[in-house]
């Protein structure tokens, strides 16, 4: 990773390159010091003022992590001479990136749903009505949660899987055409 203006990293990744504000690496070095709230209202003001055009840098953007699905969302760097095999390649990962982040953002609702009534329900049966103090579960008795949760969702992340390595490696074929269509424009 290379250091670049006092505030911004530009991480190299074979022929790609990353730029992104150091802030982004160390959201969470104020913990502690201030409240959720405060925090939360920080980090959003922080994101608004450091919106970062691929155009620009001339390289794909990566953000913070999103509040849904916990995946950092890219912005694109777009050629100005973009070919319709580049275009057709930098759109597939793009779509692969948008149902990656849909597939989490709904997959982890789901479990923080599940998860809030597994443990209201617990508390209810162990302590009956009076849960108006906060009381927590072993993670032993949480361990029971998360078994029947990957046992009832395994299908669904089967699939996911499934998909992922299909995307994924279309994505990979199309990155060698590209490659390949580079390295002839540049021998003509």
């Amino acid at each position: 990773m290379q250091k670049l203006q006092p505030r911004h990293y530009l991480l190299h990744l074979g022929r790609y390159s990353l730029k992104f504000p150091y802030r982004w690496l160390s959201i969470s070095s104020t913990a502690g010091r201030s409240s959720k709230r405060e925090r939360q209202k920080r980090h959003v003001e922080e994101e608004k003022k450091v919106m970062v055009d691929p155009q620009e840098e001339k390289c794909d953007c990566v953000g913070p992590p999103d509040r849904l699905s916990n995946l950092r969302p890219v912005k694109f760097y777009v050629p100005p001479a973009e070919t319709s095999l580049q275009q057709h390649y930098r759109q597939q990962r793009m779509d692969t990136n948008n149902w990656n982040h849909r597939f989490w953002a709904e997959h982890n609702a789901k479990y923080k749903k599940m998860k809030e009534e597994f443990i209201k329900e617990r508390l209810e049966e162990k302590y009956g009505s009076d849960t108006k103090e906060r009381k927590m579960l072993s993670a032993d008795e949480m361990s029971e949660f998360y078994k029947k949760f990957l046992e009832d969702h395994k299908h669904a992340h089967s699939q996911y899987n499934r998909e992922w390595y299909k995307r994924n490696i279309y994505n990979l074929l199309l990155s060698i055409r590209v490659w390949v269509e580079k390295i002839l424009h540049a021998v003509k």
